[in-house]
């Protein structure tokens, strides 16, 4: 397994962080580990709609259920921050722009997704303590369509990140291909 640098097109072995011949960070996605990747990425959708599913079934308590929205966003997060650090020379922004800006807008909303679903326990509170059929069927609706809206959200943020994942590996293919003639090894 090898990791390209886009800076200076070296190969590194894939344990490498950084480019052995130009010092530059390399890009954490390569054909080896984009599938894996787009595994994890469905993996914490999946993860966020199974709790859920589990919080309104009271299978799980609100603090169980925040816990594992604050773990997913801090993961989120920090690919965030890879991204938005990574330092890319002008004449291969063409290759990885749009990947990028696809990427980005991605996490944003998945980002935005666990934050909408982080409501979930304080309605299902206030759904317990309601003192009225009206109050209750009013918070059910909200709950419902609170889920829905954020469940929907993360899932879209899961197709633009799975893209943006399956842009790397053909931007890389094709910037390489470019780089070595058409002899891509």
């Amino acid at each position: 397994m090898s990791r390209i640098c886009i800076r200076c097109g070296h190969t590194n072995p894939d344990t490498e962080n950084y480019c052995v011949k130009c010092g530059a960070t390399l890009p954490r996605i390569s054909q080896a580990v984009a599938r894996p990747a787009r595994v994890k990425v469905t993996k914490n959708y999946d993860t966020i709609k199974l709790k859920v599913e589990q919080l309104l079934s009271y299978e799980i308590s609100g603090d169980e259920y925040l816990n594992v929205l604050d773990n997913i966003y801090s993961k989120v997060e920090e690919a965030a921050n890879t991204v938005s650090s990574m330092e890319i020379p002008e004449d291969l922004m063409p290759y990885f722009k749009e990947q990028m800006e696809i990427g980005l807008t991605g996490i944003d909303m998945f980002l935005q997704a666990i934050n909408e679903l982080r409501v979930l326990p304080e309605l299902l509170e206030e759904l317990d303590n309601a003192e009225s059929d009206e109050v209750r069927e009013n918070l059910l609706q909200e709950i419902e369509k609170i889920k829905d809206q954020g469940l929907s959200l993360a899932a879209e943020a899961t197709e633009h990140l799975n893209i943006a994942l399956d842009m790397a590996i053909e931007n890389m293919s094709k910037w390489k291909e470019e780089e070595t003639g058409g002899f891509y090894v």
